[in-house]
């Protein structure tokens, strides 16, 4: 397929300087609130928890944070300013045909795999890209079971629109705690042994805002990462790996060293991740690259209920393409 580029995106998607979720994503966002009666609380405004530890933040979540987390995964996985065209070239090459394992983690109600699906959808529905067949078989890992019901509801609702474009999607949901190693360790393995069984020797990871939670917490999932990171990186393998984060302030200093030990381990560089109270070292034998290439994006994108553009930011912290 030719490159595709920034200027070849269609205005259902971008119109200079604002950055449009797909309608039927939309619709079926709004119709499962409105089937939940929860239309009425969606407020933006509203700074709750990142994520849903408890029910209520997953409620939280899927009402006042969806939207925007679709919009940088979009944002990313559109790129209309051709600024990281090498996601975007990715994304349509996994994604264009045949068949490819999908592994969410910290899939949450599943808004950062639901816009890239969607985004596809839209591209091909509007002829911007061949309508080729492709099975995608998405297995979801969360500690919320709440969150993942979200998920698979508004799958569902957009499941026709998929198919009619070409897109068959089999989703798997899986309560997980990435914390707790052995765990995620079944849920990985029977998520490699069900590509064996269907032959697909490709594979995509994809993570989105989990920089939300504190350094304890991301301490704690840290070495589940790695164990994904370390068995898609198999040369036996065709794997790619997309990392999608809101901007990190200052406070979050420690964030990046996390982001660093999943970058060295999709390169293969042997090193231990060292935690010394609420903060990260790495020791590693090669230079320890930094995140200077990955650089915070600003945009703007219509939220379709209070017509108006949100100004949002986006950040795509671990890459990898083979």
């Amino acid at each position: 397929m030719a490159s595709f580029l920034g200027k070849n995106l269609p205005d259902s998607i971008w119109k200079p300087d604002v950055l449009y979720l797909p309608e039927p994503l939309l619709e079926a966002h709004k119709s499962f609130l409105e089937e939940q009666g929860w239309w009425a609380e969606y407020d933006p405004n509203v700074h709750g928890n990142i994520g849903g530890a408890t029910a209520d933040e997953a409620k939280e979540h899927i009402i006042n944070r969806f939207l925007n987390s679709a919009a940088r995964m979009g944002f990313v996985c559109a790129d209309p300013m051709d600024t990281q065209p090498e996601v975007r070239e990715m994304v349509l090459d996994q994604l264009g045909e045949g068949q490819i394992f999908l592994l969410d983690l910290a899939a949450g109600n599943g808004a950062g795999t639901l816009s890239m699906l969607s985004l596809i959808c839209e591209l091909r529905a509007k002829k911007c890209v061949p309508k080729l067949p492709v099975n995608v078989h998405i297995t979801g890992v969360d500690y919320s079971s709440a969150a993942l019901k979200y998920y698979s509801e508004i799958m569902g609702k957009l499941d026709p629109w998929l198919k009619s474009n070409g897109l068959h999607v089999n989703l798997s949901l899986c309560p997980c705690d990435l914390a707790v190693v052995g765990d995620f360790g079944e849920v990985f393995e029977s998520f490699l042994d069900e590509s064996k069984r269907a032959s697909v020797n490709r594979f995509l990871c994809v993570i989105s805002a989990i920089s939300g939670i504190n350094s304890e917490g991301m301490g704690a999932i840290s070495d589940s990462l790695k164990h994904a990171a370390t068995g898609l990186s198999s040369k036996k393998r065709n794997s790619s790996w997309l990392w999608v984060e809101p901007h990190i302030g200052k406070k979050k200093a420690w964030v990046p060293k996390v982001f660093v030990t999943v970058n060295l381990t999709l390169k293969k560089i042997a090193h231990r991740f060292i935690q010394k109270g609420d903060t990260f070292d790495i020791k590693a034998d090669d230079e320890v690259p930094t995140l200077e290439d990955a650089q915070p994006r600003s945009f703007q994108w219509l939220d379709p209920y209070k017509n108006k553009a949100i100004n949002s930011n986006v950040i795509v912290v671990a890459f990898k393409n083979e």
